[in-house]
């Protein structure tokens, strides 16, 4: 899942208005962050296979220390920890804020078993999960839609706009990332060079939580 995640950045940032929705998108995507240098340095594994579900080529059969439901819940522990008692400690709702960047990270595992092949485990090894909506790319595309856009009513039902454009931006930036999701799914060439896929997606990430930034600023 792609863009899905970011429905939960946009559901928790309406129940915890005081969070971060720049900081929510890296959370919610926060084990990807880690799975492409974990690649790179060897300790996670992808290998890509030709046709190996119809979104992309990724055979992902070893990843618990990002994609693990064990690893996603020590994550989350460390993000609450992080915020509670260091980036917000001074904020009267730090343990809210903290609460809901851990659920953030912790999000991730719970969406990618949608899409996802039985590749993700609870700890390490069998057993593994995932429902394998990637087997059907419509239906993902179409999924990712709908959470994103439920994410989004909720957001635009819990903040008001502060300014002119605050009243139709967030509206706009996720008709951003439906377009960017769907010529990364019917457009673009698949990337099987883990380097190039890595800074790639890397680049995409941060991208996106700034703009989700610069988005949240015109609403409160």
């Amino acid at each position: 899942m792609f863009v899905g995640h970011y429905a939960a950045a946009f559901a928790l940032k309406g129940k915890e208005k005081n969070a971060s929705l720049g900081l929510l998108f890296i959370a919610t995507q926060f084990v990807d962050i880690l799975f492409f240098p974990f690649v790179l340095a060897g300790i996670e594994n992808l290998k890509f296979v030709e046709g190996f579900t119809a979104i992309n080529n990724f055979n992902m059969d070893y990843y618990p220390f990002t994609h693990g439901l064990l690893g996603s819940l020590l994550w989350a522990c460390l993000f609450y920890i992080l915020f509670r008692f260091l980036f917000v400690k001074n904020r009267a709702n730090k343990k809210s804020i903290a609460l809901v960047m851990a659920l953030g990270v912790l999000s991730h595992w719970f969406a990618d078993l949608i899409v996802h092949t039985p590749d993700l485990p609870l700890i390490i090894g069998e057993p593994k999960f995932g429902f394998g909506l990637w087997n059907n790319k419509v239906l993902t595309f179409a999924a990712e839609a709908i959470l994103l856009i439920l994410g989004l009513l909720y957001y635009l039902k819990r903040t008001v706009s502060i300014s002119k454009s605050g009243k139709y931006i967030a509206i706009v930036f996720v008709l951003f990332l439906l377009t960017v999701n769907y010529l990364s799914m019917y457009v673009l060439p698949a990337e099987d060079n883990i380097n190039s896929l890595s800074i790639s997606a890397l680049f995409t990430f941060f991208l996106l939580a700034a703009l989700a930034h610069f988005v949240d600023k015109k609403r409160n």
